[in-house]
């Protein structure tokens, strides 16, 4: 039992081995200032160049006392929509004859000196009237898609309640329907106001729009006009890391280029080293030397014009990966590339940690290890109430930002080595010893247990015939000889030493 008791306690003493910051190859001070719970750091690019771990499983955060601290990551920042302030646009009132609407009404624009003076004649035929139709919104200065207008009424005090129809053109000739009748309130009753002076509609992009009230419907004079522009996708800012690549000497138009390190790399720039040049491309991607190249994308690059006013091809857009190394193949069609060196570049979202204050300051961040496995939380996990919304994350706790230090150099390339896992021997050591002992301990017990053997107690004996104690003799016997025969030999023959009753024996 001691001898369990022992081996019992060895292995709960590997278990119990913890981390240091020893274990780690680099490490990165961590500033924090307060009383924050939670704190959060974007994962600078000397973290994706020392990690060996493209899963950031061999990343810690320790506190003074060299304690692991528990750590998460947040997920990737996607796109998000841009919302720009409303743009006051100009509108001039179109009047006419009520019987004949806008439709009757011949419109020019013409611009002069950065104005636009609008013309508005009434066709042949039709009675000259002063009666407000609606309202032409000029809209081509900021050349973009608009999704609402909001009106402010001459008289805002007034109530009034009318249907609005939207309507828009690039040659003021032919007009298309954008929204057909939008209600317009303003109510004031009782010191309660009710207002519904904002008309929204499909995101849509024109030179100019044309309102007009619905027929039957009041119609409202305008002393302003604001419109809201289509919310534009913004794309989150990615870092980049460039480089030199490198062309093979046994593959003609085949460049290679290295990362130096894992990043999450979900967009590719290629810069030619020429001007006035268009190549086809194909581009690929490994993670380690020995590993093959996977084709990534296919696509044409240039780099058109004249010096300051050069077109470029436009990034692009891959799914992400923490391939280090690079192929570039260039179809030898086009002459290739030139005199010169093409720059590979690498956009990618740096990842953000969150990790909890416990324990002494000040925190430090370590990574870049051979051995370390991934023990990250979920988000969900470690921020109270998580969830992220237009607004970014949101929890029950607020998140404090962490400042990053320099790298430093802890254990150094020892700790990138595949060295000797001595806790891994200790721990199995200890299994195997254990299971040795429970064996040897299994067999002890069994021999106790067992009836004792060779201890010189008499042998049962088998019964025979009538049942009586009998001691079994093999001996051979010969028949007589018949008849000059040759004696033959009889096999064994079983005989009692107690005659049978009524035998002579």
């Amino acid at each position: 039992m001691n001898a369990l008791a022992a081996c019992l306690c060895l292995l709960f003493g590997a278990y119990a081995w913890a981390e240091t910051p020893a274990d780690f190859a680099f490490g990165m001070a961590l500033e924090t200032s307060g009383s924050a719970a939670l704190w959060q750091l974007e994962l600078p690019a000397a973290v994706y160049q020392r990690v060996r771990s493209a899963d950031l499983g061999d990343l810690r955060v320790f506190n003074a006392a060299g304690e692991a601290v528990p750590h998460a990551f947040l997920p990737r920042p996607a796109d998000e929509k841009e919302r720009r302030a409303p743009l006051r646009l100009p509108f001039f009132a179109l009047r006419g004859d009520a019987a004949t609407g806008v439709d009757g009404l011949q419109i020019h624009v013409e611009r002069q000196r950065g104005r636009a003076v609008v013309n508005v004649r009434e066709g042949e035929g039709a009675a000259r009237g002063s009666v407000l139709l609606g309202y032409l919104v000029d809209a081509s200065v900021p050349d973009e898609a608009l999704r609402a207008f909001r009106l402010e009424p001459a008289r805002g005090g007034e109530d009034l309640i009318g249907r609005l129809r939207v309507e828009a053109s690039d040659d003021l000739g032919q007009w298309r329907l954008v929204r057909r009748e939008a209600p317009v309130v303003q109510l004031v009753a009782g010191g309660q106001r009710l207002e519904q002076l904002r008309v929204d509609f499909p995101a849509e992009r024109a030179k100019y729009f044309r309102l007009t009230w619905a027929p039957g419907s009041a119609r409202i004079e305008l002393a302003g006009l604001l419109a809201e522009p289509a919310a534009g996708v913004v794309e989150p800012q990615r870092r980049w890391h460039e480089v030199a690549a490198s062309a093979l000497e046994e593959g003609q138009g085949q460049y290679v280029a290295d990362l130096g390190g894992q990043f999450p790399v979900d967009r590719l720039r290629l810069t030619l080293p020429q001007a006035n040049s268009v190549a086809a491309v194909q581009i690929l991607s490994r993670a380690s030397e020995s590993d093959p190249w996977r084709q990534v994308a296919a696509r044409s690059v240039y780099r058109l014009g004249p010096p300051g006013e050069e077109i470029v091809s436009p990034d692009l857009a891959i799914a992400p990966t923490t391939h280090r190394h690079w192929l570039v193949r260039v179809d030898p069609r086009g002459g290739g590339l030139g005199a010169g060196k093409l720059r590979f570049a690498a956009g990618w979202l740096p990842q953000r940690l969150v990790f909890a204050a416990r324990g002494p300051g000040p925190f430090q961040l370590a990574f870049g290890s051979a051995r370390a496995a991934n023990s990250a939380y979920p988000v969900a996990t470690l921020v109270p109430g998580y969830r992220h919304d237009d607004s970014g994350l949101v929890g029950e706790l607020p998140i404090a930002e962490a400042g990053v230090g320099d790298v430093v150099t802890l254990a150094g390339d020892g700790a990138l080595r595949q060295a000797i896992d001595w806790k891994r021997w200790l721990l199995w050591s200890s299994l195997l010893l254990g299971v040795a002992v429970l064996g040897w301990m299994a067999l002890r017990l069994a021999r106790e247990v067992s009836p004792a053997r060779g201890d010189g107690s008499p042998k049962k004996r088998r019964r025979i015939g009538d049942g009586s104690a009998a001691t079994l003799r093999l001996n051979r016997a010969r028949r007589p000889p018949q008849g000059g025969a040759a004696t033959a030999r009889r096999g064994p023959r079983l005989e009692s030493d107690q005659q049978s009753p009524g035998g002579s024996g």
